[in-house]
Formats: structure tokens, sequence, C-alpha cells
């Protein structure tokens, strides 16, 4: 395959209504099909959209968003979710879509990736939520650090911040990936408080992500709309910490440069770009960070890559049977022989 037709979503959400969410996510799947898109990108925690809330009072202030969040986040295996398994297979369109995830008591911030056929390739969970987004979810493990080997290549994907985890990083790039999806909020919480959450820095941190793995990135990000905005700003100093707007949609090259024009960031679309992946060859013969750039006998990361569950079937637990005290003094008669 020569090039691969790749689009972003930038759009606002179906917010905290999964019923109109899962909607407007088969409307985009649609257009999206009808554009010829071959792989196709959701922002962070699309469905129900994301918990902006959290950022802007105490927990005694947002609490109450709590039941109605937790009730419009989608379950595995749900009927949304077959619905949009469905509006996949229809377009032949693989979708990697961001989600809070919701199983039983608990929520995740996590990324479903569709094959073209409408099945499910896999599901990650964000590895550690960020800040007060501990408040609201749980945390992965290992064995969320995924790359897919595809028909259109190998596809990774992660979350907001964790392009800011070097280790994490790494070991993505470990797995050879070669089209990562970063997804996104709306860029607008505290914008303009502190540059580390600036428009700025994160399209750096995705510019980044692609130079330094070598691979494209394809940044997805969702928006405030002005209906959004008004429902979580009741006060003046809440409107002084989030804007409508947000979105900075974009896909980058593996050296690193943005393949696409940028949408106005209140304007809803797909960012849209062909690639190809010979290009990612030119940029691994200057630089492979675990390959011919990397030093093994320097520096090497320790990856526990395994599933954590809270409980274990006995079976599967084989604890190291102890030894008795005969059996390690004759050990030490033999090594004294």
């Amino acid at each position: 395959m020569s090039t691969i037709k790749v689009a972003a979503v930038q759009a606002a959400p179906g917010f905290m209504d999964i019923n109109k969410a899962v909607a407007k996510t088969i409307d985009l799947i649609d257009q999206a099909g009808q554009q010829g898109i071959q792989l196709l990108a959701f922002p962070e925690t699309w469905l129900p959209g994301y918990p902006w809330y959290v950022w802007l009072g105490t927990p005694a202030d947002t609490i109450h968003y709590s039941a109605k969040y937790a009730n419009n986040s989608i379950e595995a295996n749900s009927h949304h979710e077959k619905a949009i398994s469905e509006a996949v297979k229809r377009n032949n369109v693989q979708v990697i879509m961001g989600v809070s995830e919701r199983d039983n008591g608990t929520l995740y911030m996590a990324q479903w990736h569709f094959a073209a056929d409408g099945t499910l390739l896999s599901r990650r969970r964000k590895l550690k939520p960020t800040h007060v987004e501990r408040a609201i979810f749980g945390e992965g493990d290992g064995s969320d650090i995924i790359v897919n080997d595809t028909d259109l290549g190998k596809i990774g994907a992660l979350c907001c911040w964790e392009h800011l985890q070097p280790l994490s990083k790494y070991a993505m790039f470990s797995k050879h990936e070669q089209i990562h999806v970063a997804a996104w909020p709306a860029y607008s919480v505290y914008a303009d408080r502190t540059y580390a959450l600036s428009p700025g820095l994160s399209i750096a941190a995705n510019q980044i992500y692609a130079a330094e793995g070598q691979c494209f990135v394809i940044s997805s990000c969702a928006i405030i709309s002005e209906e959004i905005h008004e429902l979580l700003c009741n006060t003046d100093e809440k409107k002084a910490l989030v804007k409508i707007g947000g979105g900075y949609s974009q896909i980058f090259g593996p050296d690193g440069g943005p393949l696409a024009d940028y949408l106005p960031e209140d304007k809803e679309g797909l960012v849209i770009a062909e690639i190809d992946l010979d290009k990612i060859l030119f940029c691994k013969a200057a630089a492979d960070p675990v390959g011919h750039y990397s030093r093994p006998d320097v520096f090497r990361l320790l990856f526990n890559d395994k599933p954590a569950p809270v409980v274990m079937p006995f079976n599967d637990f084989s604890p190291t049977p102890v030894q008795s005290e005969q059996d390690t003094t004759g050990q030490e008669e033999n090594t004294n022989d």
C-alpha cells in the first residue's frame, strides 16, 4: 500500500448524553467513509465527553456530576458499542475511539481500536490519569501499552499527558509503532494560566512524539462548544478558567512536521492527510531510539506488560515452594563438595 488516507476528528462531543454522543459518532464515521478515510481518530473520552468540570471546582462543588457522567459512560459489549461497530463495518474504516469506559463501579479513560470489519482489535486504558482526573478514573496496567499490527501498519494510541511520560513513549517505540493516535480533550482549561496546558505545549508534545519515534501522529482534539461552556461555567471565576474552542487537531509526519491545515479552534470537521509509511524509513536512517540510535549497554527499560487483575483464580497462582531446613542443608553440603 503506497499511501493511506487518515483523519482526526475535531468536534464538540454530545456531552454527558450517551445516545446523542453515539449518534454524532456514527455521523462522523459515515462522513469519513464517504471521503475514503481508512483510519479515523477520536479525542480523549469522546464518549460521553471529557469531564472538564473536575478542573473547575472543589469535589463538593462538582460531585453532583458524578452519577450522570457514569450513567452516560459506555460499557464494553453494549448496544452502543454494537451501533458503532456496525457503522465502522459499513464504512470499512479503522477507528480508534476515546471513551470513558464504565466497568461496574469504576470508570477508565480508554481507547478502543475497531478493525475495518467492525471487530475490536483492542481496548486500552490510560495508564495514569492526570492530576484531578484521578478523582474520577481508575488506572490501567502494563498490558495497556498496545501496538496493533494491522493491514494499514503498526498502530498504537495514548491519551493526553501520556505523551509527556518518557518511559511510556519508549515502551511504545519499542513495539515499532508506525502510526500513533494521540487523543486529547480541548486545549481550553487553564490555557491562559499555565503554558503546560496551552495549545503551544500540547501541539509540541505531539510533534516531539512523532520526531522521537519516527512515526506518524494523528492528534485528535475536542472542542468546548457554547452549549458545553454554558453548562460548565455558572460563575465568572469558572468562565475565566475555561474558554470556548480549544480544538487543534492535526496530523504530523515522522519528522514532526504538520501535514494538514489547522481548522479554526471552534470549528468542527475532519482534519485529513495522506501518509506514506516509506517516509518513516528516511527518518529511521538518522535516529532509531530502539535500534541503531540506542545504547542498551547504558540504558534499558524494565517493562512489565502483564495484566494486573485485582483477583486471580487460585490455580493461576504458583508460589515458590518453601524449602525445608533439611533441603537447605543438603544444598549447602553439595555446594561444599
